[in-house]
């Protein structure tokens, strides 16, 4: 084959370039460091151990398993990733306000008996607190308000410590007050979420909640105060 001048210029310049190319460093950030894909992992099973057992819980290790993909993702992209933050990989930054403006739901504190106790002020008054001071502007969420709340405001939702909320208590003022956590042991306060024991006839009710879809469950009546496990409390405006 015959090849003119030009043509061989070409391939020339063409082979040039390829090994300059060859030649040039890859970016800093191509490579996530392995004290991050340690600490991100670390993080991606303490997530997973915020979900329920077997199927039921199957939708909350999707999302842990979809923002472990999307941390290691993001760390390899970054320029310098280093511990805790591994290049602006966390995972909590967008899920503990899912809520857009107007859903109401904000977010959630962490999970709790019956007897409420936050900001060092036992009962609503304290949760409220508590709301206004990591959603400022907003307060204990009522069934109501949680029932009425779109899917997507509490798909997944986590609390300010991180952990996936799976389930809420169910606040409300025109439910029975023995359904409500109620003090009313004698000397007690009388006031509500705030009872501490289980000899008196004060129950709770709660809501369950799908994480990874946003779905309540039934209201489920009737329950221990102190006894029943932890639930959390969300945050509404």
């Amino acid at each position: 084959m015959i090849r003119t001048t030009s043509a061989v210029v070409r391939i020339v310049v063409i082979a040039m370039l390829v090994s300059i190319v060859g030649l040039v460093p890859r970016p800093a950030g191509s490579k996530c460091r392995r004290d991050c894909k340690r600490a991100l992992a670390t993080e991606f099973r303490a997530c997973k151990t915020t979900c329920e057992k077997g199927k039921p819980g199957k939708p909350c290790r999707a999302v842990c398993k979809s923002e472990f993909r999307a941390a290691r993702l993001a760390c390899r992209g970054a320029t310098n990733p280093t511990p805790p933050d591994c290049g602006g990989a966390t995972t909590t930054t967008t899920t503990t306000v899912p809520g857009s403006p107007g859903t109401g739901v904000k977010g959630a504190l962490t999970a709790t008996p019956g007897r409420f106790n936050y900001n060092a002020t036992l009962g609503l008054p304290g949760a409220s607190a508590a709301c206004n001071t990591n959603f400022p502007g907003s307060h204990v969420c009522t069934l109501t308000e949680l029932q009425s709340a779109p899917a997507s405001a509490l798909a997944g939702l986590r609390d300010t410590a991180s952990n996936a909320v799976t389930s809420f208590w169910a606040v409300d003022s025109s439910a029975p007050a023995l359904q409500q956590c109620n003090d009313d042991a004698v000397g007690g306060s009388g006031l509500n979420w705030e009872y501490a024991t289980a000899h008196t006839a004060s129950r709770g009710q709660k809501v369950a909640l799908n994480n990874g879809t946003g779905v309540l469950g039934s209201l489920q009546t009737g329950l221990q105060c102190n006894l029943s496990g932890n639930s959390w409390v969300a945050c509404c405006q």
